[in-house]
């Protein structure tokens, strides 16, 4: 297939998984679901914290206590609402991308959708188009709290800096960076299973499986303590004293992990009898 037409039929797959956020009632949904738990964890979560987070006494217990391991690092970002919102992120954003993005494919597969696409475009198109249009969703709901976020710094602050701005639009890049193999692990097992339900079951089952070999062999092996750095996930303990654009170096596992599943997602969904 000529590259032109692969990337057409991406973008239009990409184009349909946005219009299901803005235009379905099941997106709209998701949307209303995730505007509540934001502003519960914007209101009484990140709010509160951020006054503690200024305290003298507490910025020196902290560099006290995590100074070593550079978690005093957190203390510099522009607004303090910005550093409680990335460690929320990053903790609770990859669990939430497993749910989110479980139906990529196994629904469609189920009810012959799948069948009929494909007629006109390629496996693979499907494929890339599904994983990016999950992720531009999502893309959309990070934006769409970090605006939150910001606006609440900008009305204890009386004003935004652009140095927030700057932060914001870093915090964005890194938090769908990390959702990548994520949302690509699921491709995998949407393209499998035949319902979202038994894709997200089988991812948990399987991460929970591969930590708890890895965890078993370092027991036995120290030496394979290493292999815990290639799970997914596993760059976020380095992401969250991160500084800067410079910390961008650490996306190079993450794509590789994405573009990994992805082909994994190709291959099994070109030999699936649709």
């Amino acid at each position: 297939m000529p590259m032109i037409m692969l990337l057409r039929q991406i973008r239009l797959f990409s184009q349909v998984e946005l219009s299901r956020l803005w235009l379905t009632r099941r997106g709209l949904m998701t949307l209303a679901a995730t505007a509540v738990v934001w502003f519960f964890l914007l209101r009484y979560a990140i709010a509160p914290a951020s006054e503690i987070l200024q305290e003298p006494n507490f910025q020196k217990s902290l560099t006290a206590a995590f100074g070593m391991l550079g978690l005093h690092q957190l203390l510099n970002w522009p607004a303090p609402e910005l550093t409680l919102y990335w460690m929320l992120s990053l903790i609770l954003l990859p669990f939430l991308s497993l749910v989110f993005t479980a139906n990529q494919l196994s629904s469609d597969a189920a009810r012959g959708t799948l069948r009929f696409i494909s007629l006109r475009s390629s496996r693979t198109a499907i494929v890339l188009g599904r994983f990016c249009g999950q992720l531009i969703v999502q893309l959309c709901l990070i934006l769409l709290s970090l605006t939150a976020t910001l606006a609440i710094s900008a009305v204890r602050q009386g004003g935004i800096s652009w140095q927030a701005i700057e932060a914001a639009l870093l915090i964005s890049c890194h938090l769908l960076i990390v959702l990548m193999p994520f949302t690509a692990l699921m491709t995998v097992f949407s393209a499998w299973a035949r319902s979202s339900r038994l894709a997200l079951s089988l991812a948990i089952v399987s991460l929970g499986v591969a930590f708890g070999l890895l965890s078993w062999l370092i027991y036995h092996q120290p030496d394979t303590a290493f292999l815990l750095e290639y799970m997914p996930g596993a760059q976020i303990w380095q992401l969250i004293p991160a500084q800067g654009w410079q910390s961008l170096q650490l996306a190079a596992l993450p794509l590789a992990q994405t573009a990994v599943f992805l082909l994994i997602a190709q291959q099994i969904l070109s030999r699936r009898a649709l």
